[in-house]
């Protein structure tokens, strides 16, 4: 398979987070939880927007953003750059030169920019998800088959005053070739890897992806009304998103309308049970409810599977490390080799704790196998 990298972004959907807790994800689980009020919201309580708007709710309108859509001036564009006449494999590479390169677009990379293709092709800027709704819109203008991939990389900790974990999710494009093999367009060769699974998602799926994060960008500045409205249009485009019914569940939780929210957070596990990030949501939303049991019992179990991550073992491991504590280092990193043996960062810092404890002979071995998984 060939693979066309130039310049590389990713977008992420942030979940907003009581202290103390981290999200991530975790096995599916069998447990008996405790009993829960008889209170009942439908979904379709949840998409009204009745609770959050009352009567006004009767007039929100969702956005319809034409995310794919192609303009003249983009039409302008291919006409200049990629003539129709090109063989199949030079449109999809002058292509990529069209949008990356000096005197061309030159688009640029900005984390927090979620755009339509049109927005990403004027300000010339834009995430991963605008880099690709901008490159498939045009692709698919010069007669290119192209679907979307979303790919699963590994989960993010950092501490900012508090823990949060930011579930990250990253899309690039696959070129479907007549006679040769396909390309995969990837604008972060360092955030994929070939070892990292992939699958196809639909057009519908792909742009379910844009309006959610509006609709997180609209949470944070606290537009509920727009951060509503962008979120459930994401849900009437990808309904079994567990990331997105988390989010919707942020939001009525953040106006303290938390039946509502446990709703949205169990949609969330139906579709997904092993989304460790709804879980830490409901210990947070029962936190706030005064539910220390129901509380408890979610941190508890959030907790029990996050030891299970390798990530997240790794991420321990790097705290132990920067305390001098090489002993707990290591014992964080074996568990994360246990599952997942072909990390090279895992291996890295691995190397360097044997050496901090004089094993000199394992932290060469293991600098060696690290080394070997450089691609």
């Amino acid at each position: 398979m060939s693979v066309l990298r130039y310049k590389y972004l990713f977008f992420s959907i942030v979940l907003v987070l009581g202290p103390g807790l981290i999200l991530g994800g975790c096995s599916s689980v069998e447990t008996q939880p405790p009993v829960y009020s008889a209170d009942v919201v439908s979904r379709a309580d949840l998409l009204s927007g009745r609770a959050l708007f009352g009567d006004g709710a009767r007039t929100i309108s969702l956005p319809e953003d034409q995310v794919m859509a192609v303009d003249d001036a983009m039409q302008a564009y291919l006409k200049r750059y990629v003539p129709r006449n090109y063989a199949e494999t030079t449109r999809v590479k002058v292509l990529a030169r069209m949008i990356f390169g000096k005197g061309a677009l030159g688009m640029d990379y900005e984390a927090t920019k979620t755009h339509t293709a049109r927005d990403a092709f004027h300000k010339a800027e834009g995430n991963c998800l605008a880099f690709s709704y901008l490159f498939a819109a045009l692709a698919r203008e010069r007669g290119l088959k192209v679907s979307f991939q979303e790919v699963r990389i590994p989960p993010e900790w950092n501490h900012m005053g508090k823990e949060v974990y930011y579930f990250s999710r990253h899309v690039n494009i696959r070129i479907h070739m007549k006679e040769v093999n396909d390309f995969i367009i990837d604008i972060n060769r360092l955030i994929t890897k070939p070892h990292y699974s992939s699958w196809k998602i639909s057009d519908k799926s792909a742009i379910a992806l844009y309006y959610s994060n509006k609709g997180t960008d609209f949470l944070y500045d606290g537009d509920y009304r727009n951060a509503f409205r962008y979120l459930v249009k994401a849900l009437e485009l990808s309904p079994r998103d567990s990331a997105i019914w988390s989010n919707l569940g942020v939001l009525y939780r953040m106006k303290e309308m938390y039946n509502y929210a446990e709703k949205a957070y169990f949609i969330a596990l139906r579709h997904d049970g092993r989304q460790r990030s709804v879980l830490s949501n409901l210990s947070v939303l029962y936190d706030h409810m005064g539910e220390t049991e129901k509380s408890e019992y979610y941190f508890l179990l959030a907790k029990k599977h996050q030891m299970k991550n390798p990530y997240y073992r790794y991420f321990q491991a790097l705290e132990a490390y920067g305390l001098g504590d090489y002993d707990l280092a290591l014992s964080h990193l074996k568990e994360a080799l246990k599952r997942r043996d072909n990390e090279e960062k895992f291996l890295n810092l691995l190397g360097q704790t044997y050496a901090k404890l004089g094993d000199e002979s394992r932290a060469t071995e293991a600098w060696e196998k690290a080394r070997s998984l450089t691609y």
